[in-house]
């Protein structure tokens, strides 16, 4: 969002209602207790149908509240109910389901949702990829929601620190930037350069969380893999990681849409990810710097709606310790270092996508300028 709002800076007044609250976020160490205590208690509520809804509404009336009489509101990863005209702007249908099947499975809820989008005062439905735009007409058959929807992929705006000279010493460098190890495939990227240690030679940086469980890849990695806690600062990675790298891997089994993934095309880095059924592979196929890998499991159906709890996702990941797919990516990356031209051709891709391509801040400002004139005329 902030990179939206600072593209349309000078086009468009926005006035931030508040922080975006997510799930697993928390909120402000600042706040009170009986803040926190209340927060506490809705995030449990909303894992049930009418709890959910609850949310739902006092959000909305939270934000309609809020608004300043006869402008636009634009939403996002929630709803209103009335008052302004207002858009809603989501990754995909899951985020109005906070990500749980069970929510999205249950009739009361999805009626609730329902009411909400059909309303005239819901202008526009903005979704972030073609994959988005699925999930809600897997879940609304309603031609009144499906003709507001409009596919506006986010867009970034190039860093300079991607326009400064690669270093060119040394063996090739693969990053891995995650938080999640787990669900984020950090377990099958450190098996796969367990694989490669011994075929090629190679650096790679892990900015990971590792658990104590496993711990013991620091010692059989220990000269080849430099271990780092996440926690930088966006400006940190690009001058620490992301500028000394040559080839970026994401291995995430439930990535929705994967804006690390435009942080590594700036920097014209070949991409080695899952083949997913979310935004994340209609960005791949966008910019097309990306050898995709099939997963042994993944959180979406093929309409790209969740269908298994999150939970559950990483009960089979933790489960499925021998599986062959390690090798797989070993394989993968052992051909992207071995062949330069390779990865330049990818990087060079994905740059022009973030530069030139609908991926670009140029390309957003232009569409989503489109889309604020359409609905309030």
């Amino acid at each position: 969002m902030a990179e939206m709002v600072a593209a349309l800076e000078g086009d468009v007044r926005y006035h931030i209602v508040g922080a975006r609250f997510r799930q697993g976020g928390g909120i402000p160490g600042t706040a009170g207790g009986a803040v926190r205590l209340a927060w506490s208690a809705s995030v449990k509520l909303r894992r049930y149908p009418l709890g959910a809804m609850a949310y739902q509404r006092v959000r909305g009336a939270w934000t309609r509240r809020s608004a300043t009489n006869g402008t636009l509101v634009h939403c996002c990863s929630h709803l209103m109910y009335g008052g302004s005209p207002w858009i809603g702007d989501y990754e995909n249908v899951n985020v109005l389901g906070f990500y749980s099947p069970r929510l999205l499975r249950d009739p009361r809820f999805i009626e609730h949702l329902g009411h909400s989008l059909e309303d005239p005062s819901c202008r526009a439905i903005r979704v972030w990829s073609a994959s988005a735009e699925r999930s809600f007409h897997a879940l609304f058959p309603s031609p009144e929601i499906r003709a507001k929807l409009r596919v506006i992929p986010p867009a970034m705006a190039f860093p300079p620190e991607a326009g400064r000279a690669h270093r060119k010493d040394g063996p090739p460098r693969i990053l891995f930037v995650a938080r999640g190890f787990w669900i984020k495939g950090g377990s099958l990227f450190l098996d796969a350069l367990l694989k490669l240690r011994s075929r090629i030679d190679f650096r790679a940086d892990f900015v990971c969380d590792l658990p104590p469980e496993c711990r013991h890849y620091r010692a059989e990695l220990e000269g080849i893999v430099d271990f780092h806690d996440p926690g930088f600062s966006r400006e940190e990675l690009f001058r620490r990681f992301y500028g000394t790298a040559d080839i970026f891997v994401m291995l995430g089994m439930a990535d929705s849409y994967g804006l690390a993934l435009l942080e590594a095309s700036a920097f014209g880095l070949p991409i080695v990810a899952m083949r997913l059924d979310s935004g994340l592979s209609d960005l791949l196929r966008v910019t097309g710097n990306a050898i995709q890998l099939e997963p042994d499991h993944q959180i979406f159906d093929r309409s790209g709606v969740h269908c298994v709890e999150p939970a559950e996702l990483l009960r089979r990941i933790q489960a499925d310790s021998r599986t062959p797919l390690a090798g797989r990516i070993a394989d993968v990356l052992e051909m992207l270092i071995s062949d330069r031209d390779c990865r330049r051709k990818l990087g060079d891709r994905g740059r022009t996508a973030i530069l030139e391509g609908c991926l670009s801040t140029v390309a957003m400002r232009r569409s989503m300028l489109d889309l604020y004139a359409g609905v309030m005329n």
